[in-house]
């Protein structure tokens, strides 16, 4: 099982100094596709990814999340910093249709 990083230069290049391969992506749709691409892969068991990126495609990975036990998607600040929390209680209420 491997991690794989989707971000911008940045973000990637860090992870390649620690091992961790990763795809370049420069907008939004590119990142969709990678991720869409990546989540593909059963040898993938973690895809970082920068939330540059992830909060403007948050219906892509609800949609993940949901579907699927593997790869566990891991959201980190990039360049802009942090954009909030996850709102895990609408995460379940939409995987269960019960309001925790």
């Amino acid at each position: 099982m491997h991690a794989t990083v989707i971000g911008d230069c940045d973000m990637v290049t860090g992870f390649q100094l620690v091992g961790i391969n990763g795809v370049k992506v420069s907008n939004v749709e590119e990142a969709r596709q990678t991720l869409l691409k990546t989540v593909e892969n059963i040898d993938i068991a973690i895809v970082i990814i920068s939330e540059d990126f992830s909060t403007q495609m948050r219906d892509t990975i609800d949609q993940i999340r949901l579907t699927q036990i593997a790869p566990l998607i891991i959201e980190l600040p990039g360049q802009s910093g942090p954009s909030g929390t996850i709102d895990m209680s609408s995460i379940v209420r939409k995987a269960i249709g019960v309001k925790v």
